[in-house]
């Protein structure tokens, strides 16, 4: 089957033109998800879901008498069927989308390291780590418990991967935690400085790189790599964050010392801090836990002054969580297709929801409780862990393009998030009770 080609121009006319189509999509149905009470990052994956082959491709209808400034002819590979999703977002323009999707999430995961107030987690090591532990071990356990069912044609990948490979990387994705949603939401409600907000977020910041670390050594196993690979990958990771605590944090305070700072940053100052987000990325890209752990590790190390905070946060949210972060959540979408489910297909995925559910919430509660924290506060955090936001999509299509899962686990994994981060709202109300006021709407609209 020959490969589409488009000539340079045409390639960036489409991913113009496909940013636009997202942008609308992502600000009407994520304002749809607002008005039932939703964060709007449930819209948002529903408008990728929707601008995808689930509800425009062709399984729905062929889109024959295409528009000809739309290239269907020249745009998809010989033999398949033009579709409104397909012509509308043809191959070679995704691959734009999908380098806008990472730029977004870098940046958005910087932004949510930068208000990780790291002085308060002094003297808390020890629960910290047993709650971030607990809930990625208990749910990868649980992984080894289900993966022999879900083992079949039906959700393993087309690149064959081994079992334990496959097992490995069902565990890392029902270890997910939508860190910024915790975080946010326990800062709403006022609990961020409270045993409870210290420990779970600083934990779900550590099983966000715990989660990533555990993706990189599956994606490995899956696909045959030497031993030497993980290897290199668990002491990359520790060296890594050596570096980046030890060198680079201490060189950022001396370039923003208190006096050298204001606001508006001056552009050189600005292109430091960018330069380290992305060099942060590259090297976490490298070393196999993905770029977005690179961008977090880079927020953690900014000098704390409330000025640079406030003149970084406010000069990239608008461009990383409004602009860029829909294009991630539309790319998800469009490798997201639930035509290719099957009524066989229904119990394994919904095995894996309510693992995922019962693994990360019951391991929340247990960890919590071992970590210190009371059993009300437990569960809060396990209602909080719980939350999968758009973290699980990154896991899934790590997974799919690694030809670990099958399209249909990966509509599984989408299935998951929804449903997680719909049911953090309506728990956390119940639990932790509804805020005097919501100063920040927007802070619990991303996952």
């Amino acid at each position: 089957m020959p490969a589409p080609s488009l000539p340079g121009d045409q390639v960036i006319a489409f991913v113009l033109l496909d940013i636009a189509i997202i942008l609308i999509a992502a600000r009407v149905v994520g304002s749809l998800a607002l008005r039932i009470g939703q964060p709007r990052v449930v819209g948002e994956i529903v408008a990728g879901v929707l601008l995808g082959p689930s509800l425009l491709g062709a399984t729905t209808f062929v889109w024959d008498d295409a528009p000809a400034f739309l290239a269907c002819d020249r745009s998809l590979p010989e033999g398949v069927a033009p579709s409104i999703s397909s012509c509308l977002f043809p191959a070679q323009a995704q691959s734009g989308l999908s380098l806008l999707g990472t730029i977004a999430l870098v940046l958005f995961m910087f932004l949510v390291g930068l208000e990780l107030d790291t002085d308060r987690l002094r003297g808390r090591a020890a629960g910290i780590v047993t709650v971030a532990v607990g809930v990625v071990a208990i749910p990868v356990a649980l992984g080894f418990l289900i993966a022999p069912v879900l083992f079949t044609d039906r959700f393993t990948g087309v690149g064959d991967p081994s079992r334990i490979g496959f097992t490995l990387m069902v565990g890392a994705m029902l270890a997910v935690t939508a860190f910024p949603v915790a975080a946010r939401i326990l800062q709403e409600k006022g609990l961020a400085t409270s045993p409870l907000g210290i420990v779970g977020i600083a934990a779900a910041a550590l099983v966000t790189i715990l989660m990533f670390l555990t993706v990189g050594v599956a994606r490995g196993v899956a696909t045959g790599e030497p031993s030497s690979s993980h290897l290199w990958r668990l002491t990359g990771t520790l060296a890594f964050l050596a570096v980046m605590w030890l060198v680079v944090r201490p060189a950022l305070a001396r370039v923003f010392s208190g006096d050298k700072v204001a606001d508006p940053l001056t552009g050189t100052q600005f292109a430091v801090v960018l330069g380290v987000v992305v060099l942060a990325a590259y090297a976490a890209d490298r070393i196999g836990i993905h770029a977005l752990v690179g961008g977090f590790v880079a927020g953690l190390v900014v000098p704390r002054h409330a000025v640079l905070t406030t003149a970084l946060t406010s000069r990239l949210s608008d461009v990383a969580i409004v602009f860029l972060l829909p294009i991630f959540l539309a790319y998800s979408g469009l490798r997201t297709d639930f035509t290719t489910l099957t009524w066989a297909a229904l119990p394994g995925i919904a095995l894996f929801v309510v693992v995922a559910v019962v693994g990360k919430w019951g391991g929340a509660l247990v960890s919590g409780r071992l970590g210190g924290l009371s059993w009300s506060e437990s569960n809060a955090l396990g209602i909080l862990m719980n939350c999968r936001g758009l973290m699980v999509l990154v896991a899934a299509l790590v997974a799919l393009n690694a030809g670990v899962i099958s399209p249909q686990l990966q509509v599984g994994a989408v299935v998951m998030a929804l449903i997680t981060t719909g049911m953090t709202g309506p728990l956390v109300d119940r639990f932790l009770g509804r805020p005097d006021q919501q100063p920040a709407a927007r802070a619990v609209e991303v996952g």
